[in-house]
């Protein structure tokens, strides 16, 4: 088949002699990345779904710049697990609609930079629990990816005190 032919290619080309295969991800490690990438596009989904509703431009340029990160990290995470023959787990349109109505209700009310401030740090913060949690239940990955845990959940901390002059 086409598809069969186009694969071997691929094959070839991803790995010319002489060049090792890659290694396959440990549970915990994939468990991880996928955490990581939920947390990333999460975020980027909630900052889309609320940035038309911001008027302070100092605010809209912060959550503009934080989207920027989301993007940027979901673009890393789908590489690191591409190379070991892995895609990250996307969140389920249901689960997404159920974000961004959530959202919309919490705002309907109270369009105000205060709150949008708020709805964005407390959904920040959330995701700041799940990472940590799910870095202790994954106590057996290699060094690197703790660290880039570690990275991932010091800049969301940094970005929530962005956040805390606008409330």
């Amino acid at each position: 088949t086409d598809s069969g032919n186009s694969k071997e290619a691929d094959a070839k080309r991803l790995f010319q002699k002489g060049r090792k295969c890659p290694q396959m991800l440990e549970p915990q490690e994939r468990t991880l990345l996928n955490g990581f990438y939920k947390n990333a596009s999460v975020g980027a989904d909630a900052t889309v779904n609320i940035l038309d509703k911001v008027t302070h431009p100092d605010l809209r340029e912060e959550l503009c710049t934080q989207l920027e990160y989301y993007r940027k990290q979901k673009q890393e995470i789908c590489r690191q697990m591409q190379e070991a023959y892995a895609m990250p787990q996307e969140q389920g349109a249901m689960a997404k609609f159920c974000a961004n109505v959530s959202l919309q209700m919490r705002c309907m009310g109270n369009q105000s930079n205060s709150n949008i401030a708020k709805q964005m740090l407390e959904g920040t913060n959330m995701g700041v629990i799940q990472l940590t949690q799910l870095m202790h239940r994954c106590p057996d990955v290699p060094e690197k990816l703790r660290r880039q845990g570690s990275e991932i959940v010091r800049r969301e901390e940094a970005y929530m005190e962005r956040l805390k002059p606008y409330l």
